[in-house]
């Protein structure tokens, strides 16, 4: 039985980090404070963004402030409130 090993905890088996060109040794691979398996499945914020860029949609804020805030926005959408 082949056990896939994921060496940074991520939920990303080692096999599939090296797929989507994501750093099997570093959960966070952009630094954007979202664990690279949350931005490939969605997870418990419901939105899946880039991995290898912090800030998916270029509005200036990286994805983990727009999901981590209070008011959370789509970090895959610049004009999350529609205003532009």
């Amino acid at each position: 039985m082949l056990v896939d090993v994921i060496t940074d905890g991520d939920v990303i088996p080692d096999p599939v980090d090296v797929d989507f060109v994501t750093d099997p040794g570093n959960p966070d691979t952009d630094g954007d404070g979202i664990p690279d398996g949350e931005e490939i499945v969605p997870g418990d914020d419901g939105f899946t963004t880039d991995p290898l860029d912090a800030d998916t949609d270029d509005d200036g804020l990286s994805d983990g402030e727009e999901t981590s805030s209070a008011d959370p926005t789509d970090p895959s959408d610049a004009d999350t409130d529609g205003d532009d």
